[in-house]
């Protein structure tokens, strides 16, 4: 692809803006071209309206231009009010390229998406076109998988409808770009160099305080034409306005019915110097945002939230509110960023402060969660604590539950499998008192949750069948949820438990249907352990070639995605899996990596059975007195925490290393 080019002033002067413009004009004709050998490409162009309009006009039309689908998807600083959402406006502007609205050309434009996506995304692009649903695994998505699934599906329709005849985008005012409208952008950059696909971005050159909108990538073409006398052009004069005419518009939109007019009150009301009305909007558009999964629209509201508070005089309530801005502001950081992490305790100082235990005990619990998710266990166990405490002593069941089940989760995590039982059965407990049986978001139905990590415990513990029974119990309730990562969960636990108890065999169907869902699903948190777990799987009943390649491609993809807590059971894995298959040097390497990864993130129990691995791997090797000092950590450990498996498996390794 080509690198990026600017047309702009420099130390000379301004080039003439005919010049400026042929220039520009030639070499988007040329990007047509090359998108119609299959090289595409994207061109950026800041220019006022009236350059981009003459310049849209002159492309549109030209003969280059004449065997393409043209698709043009203006952006706008506010949503239309009564218009389909981005992602709907973008999938009907595709049935152009399928010969119109029928429902022929819908079903068309659907069948493109599944080729190009999978099942799922095709599912996504009937949904968005109005067409039923008829993927049973569709209904059982969150919110954020079918978005994720609606931007794939319109990405890989737009790639499969290219083959038939090339395609030029024309976004305009794409720094107003917002919502969904942003990953698609992302995701056509990602595909546009091997696609016949010209994507032209248009840029305002007027000045812009809203961070969003959309920046083409390093490898793209860029021009900026010359604003005419040399001054800002296209103004936007609704922020130098009068206060008075906001105030107008927003009485006439307090009338208005419409969902969107929220957005635009939360845009008029500071204008208008409203500054309660302001935090008011922008805070219920930043909920909207929320629930309609986009986070960085969601973000950028509750920012103005905060910004409009401040504006307004100290009272308790008033505080309330900016503690319940920053804990929906870390709701909508990316965690690895550590943005959601400063916000989340910057709502529990200020709850602290304030001495509000409810509020404090929200934004704990949403910090044991962001610690859980970086991989801090033991700062996650003592957060969580502490939201617990105050759930108990304010008689709040639903979020007992919730913290409990999040409390287990790292307990049994960090190899605590015996207080983890303890904590989960208080959850199953209290679930079975009321509605508490769903979390909210992109995760699993709490009973599911409760019984496959019971089990998991329960097999580490040294009861199979209790463990195999509370697995099953878990399967059954995601079934009868309909819940596709409840599933994908329920099938993963219930392979682990039986591989703890060495039912290999009885682990691999439900390994497999476990694999099969979170490929479908994209439930790419959870893929490298269900890999991984198959791959171990498949090499103890005999398929080694195959559970070997699964092994490493799971390993790989942990390491891709930064899932480290992960990374020491498949460690494991492969450590086992290369001593079947009489490769001791491999299986002590990976032992060692396990053992030390493990012994870093506080994951005891998975720590206690790397140190097996290695002393059976040292033991291969010949060097006994190592795989002895090896074993004895495992036993030490296997003890603490009553983990009757490894115990048994130790007793038998000593034997054979004490008998030499």
């Amino acid at each position: 692809m080509a690198q990026p080019r600017s047309v702009a002033r420099d130390d000379a002067g301004a080039p003439p803006d005919g010049a400026a413009f042929r220039r520009a004009l030639a070499d988007i004709t040329d990007a047509l071209h090359r998108a119609e050998e299959g090289i595409g490409s994207i061109v950026s162009l800041t220019a006022a309206e009236d350059d981009a309009g003459r310049l849209i006009g002159a492309l549109v039309h030209s003969p280059v231009a004449a065997g393409f689908g043209v698709l043009r998807w203006p952006q706008s600083l506010l949503p239309l009010l009564g218009g389909p959402d981005d992602l709907e406006a973008v999938a009907i502007s595709l049935l152009a390229l399928a010969g119109g609205p029928s429902d022929e050309a819908r079903r068309d434009i659907a069948l493109a998406a599944e080729r190009g996506g999978g099942e799922l995304a095709g599912e996504a692009v009937r949904g968005l076109l109005g067409l039923p649903s008829v993927q049973p695994l569709w209904l059982g998505l969150d919110g954020a998988q079918r978005a994720e699934f609606q931007v794939e599906g319109l990405a890989a329709a737009l790639l499969d409808l290219c083959y038939e005849r090339p395609v030029l985008i024309v976004v305009e005012n794409v720094q107003w770009a917002r919502g969904l409208t942003v990953p698609l952008l992302d995701a056509l950059s990602n595909i546009v160099e091997d696609a016949r696909l010209c994507l032209v971005t248009i840029r305002s050159p007027a000045p812009c305080d809203r961070t969003s909108g959309w920046m083409p990538p390093g490898p793209s073409r860029r021009f900026v034409l010359p604003e005419p006398d040399g001054g800002p052009a296209d103004a936007v004069d609704t922020d130098v306005a009068a206060p008075a005419s906001h105030a107008v518009l927003l009485d006439s939109l307090r009338r208005d019915r419409r969902p969107e007019r929220i957005e635009w009150m939360a845009h008029h009301a500071p204008l208008a110097g409203a500054w309660a009305l302001a935090c008011a909007c922008a805070r219920h558009a930043g909920r909207r945002a929320e629930a309609g999964c986009r986070p960085a629209d969601a973000a950028r509201h509750y920012i103005d939230a905060l910004a409009a508070l401040e504006r307004l005089p100290e009272t308790r309530r008033h505080a309330q509110r900016r503690i319940d801005l920053w804990t929906a502001l870390a709701r909508t950081q990316p965690p690895p960023s550590g943005n959601a992490v400063k916000a989340a305790e910057k709502a529990h100082a200020l709850a602290e402060d304030l001495g509000d235990r409810l509020r404090a005990a929200r934004a704990l619990s949403l910090l044991a969660t962001l610690r859980w998710t970086t991989g801090d266990l033991q700062a996650s166990r003592r957060t969580g604590l502490q939201a617990l405490r105050i759930w108990r002593q304010t008689q709040s069941p639903l979020q007992q539950v919730q913290t409990l089940i999040k409390l287990g989760r790292v307990l049994t995590e960090e190899g605590r499998f015996r207080q983890a039982d303890t904590v989960l059965r208080a959850a199953a407990a209290l679930t079975s008192q009321g509605d508490t049986g769903r979390f909210h978001g992109r995760t699993v139905l709490a009973p599911v949750c409760i019984a496959a990590h019971r089990a998991r415990c329960r097999a580490e513990l040294g009861e199979p069948e209790e463990s195999l029974r509370l697995a099953r119990a878990a399967l059954a309730q995601a079934e009868d949820g309909g819940h596709a990562a409840s599933l994908a969960h329920a099938c993963l636990h219930l392979g682990w438990a039986a591989m703890t108890g060495q039912r290999y065999a009885l682990a691999v169907e439900p390994l497999k249907r476990a694999v099969a869902i979170t490929e479908t699903i994209r439930l790419h948190a959870c893929q490298p352990l269900v890999l991984g777990a198959l791959g171990y799987a498949l090499v103890r009943t005999g398929a080694l070639n195959d559970g070997a390649s699964l092994l490493l491609g799971s390993r790989e993809h942990a390491r891709m995605l930064g899932i480290r807590r992960h990374e020491p059971q498949i460690l494991i894995w492969i450590a086992e899996a290369a001593l079947l298959s009489g490769q001791p040097e491999d299986a002590v390497r990976n032992a060692c990596d396990a053992a030390g990864k493990a012994a870093d993130a506080g994951q005891s129990g998975d720590e206690a059975w790397a140190r097996l691995a290695l002393a059976r791997g040292l033991a291969a090797l010949g060097n006994h007195a190592a795989a002895r000092q090896s074993l004895d950590v495992a036993n030490r450990m296997a003890t603490q925490r009553s983990m009757a498996p490894l115990l048994a498996q130790c007793a038998e390794i000593r034997k054979a290393v004490t008998s030499v």
